[in-house]
């Protein structure tokens, strides 16, 4: 299963964007991988994980054509997360449909679907074109579906916004866990996981936005959190030596930029991620 990460930082990018602060002047100077667009990725040029206010930049960024995805699963409804504005694109005007019946499909929370229902009635698009081709699918946690081959599993997050989401997706070998935007896992996420022993995660992608500090906050987690996560999966079962741990999701907050983040992590057996990062989960 291909993953390609279209995005790693937080909501306000990196640097932020109105921010002065040491960590973002010194990530504009170093440039590079310290550089990060909203978070997001790409499952097999197929599937959108997140449709963040960066996708259009990413594309043009990294020469990705989105012309043949027709499915997104939404994690949460915050806005860097969930633009909703991106799917006004898809409809005759904003992009050549092959055919009226080619819809666009949308995945998440009911309450991100309440967000998606908010949003065509207060732009006054509940009777628009629109309706014709973007379709919202409510799931509720634990569900799995398949989407473009992919077999997709939502589970529990634990952040600020009602309904996120964390999501397992498998495809033959492959069991990928991308899992930010969300503080430690509560137990009945780590209950589900506890069944997996059977099949251990080829990949796991983890929340770590706060970076260095001790951190109580629970929508996020630290460095030291990720650590953590990765030896319970281990004791569990469901994840062993092969499995390939990702740091993901930035911010300014966690005080550590690309290189000083590898020095902590890599010694843990954890990669960074950077905008663009494309691997084989």
């Amino acid at each position: 299963m291909k993953l390609q990460y279209l995005g790693t930082a937080a909501a306000e990018g990196l640097p932020a964007l109105f921010c002065d602060c040491d960590i973002c002047r010194e990530a504009t100077r170093r440039g590079g991988k310290d550089l990060r667009m909203r978070s997001g990725a790409l499952v097999n040029d197929r599937l959108l994980i997140d449709l963040n206010p960066d996708t259009y930049a990413a594309t043009l960024r990294f020469g990705l054509s989105l012309c043949g995805v027709r499915n997104a699963i939404i994690t949460h409804a915050h806005g860097d997360h969930f633009q909703r504005e991106l799917m006004s694109a898809f409809t005759p005007v904003g992009a050549h449909i092959p055919k009226e019946s080619d819809h666009f499909h949308l995945w998440g929370s009911a309450f991100t679907a309440n967000v998606w229902e908010e949003y065509m009635t207060t732009m006054h698009m509940a009777e628009s074109v629109l309706t014709k081709y973007v379709e919202f699918h409510v799931l509720k946690p634990y569900d799995t579906v398949e989407i473009e081959g992919i077999r997709v599993t939502a589970l529990e997050a634990r952040h600020s916004c009602q309904g996120s989401f964390l999501y397992v997706l498998e495809q033959g070998a492959s069991r990928f866990f991308y899992g930010n935007d969300t503080g430690l896992l509560g137990e009945e996420t780590w209950d589900w996981i506890a069944q997996q022993k059977e099949h251990p995660f080829s990949a796991v992608s983890l929340d770590s936005t706060m970076g260095f500090p001790p951190n109580d906050y629970y929508g996020h987690m630290s460095l030291d959190q990720n650590i953590e996560t990765k030896k319970r999966m281990i004791a569990l079962q469901a994840a062993d030596e092969h499995t390939r741990f990702i740091c993901q999701h930035f911010s300014h907050n966690g005080l550590t930029l690309q290189k000083e983040t590898e020095e902590r992590m890599q010694p843990h057996g954890f990669l960074v991620a950077y905008d663009g990062l494309t691997l084989e989960v």
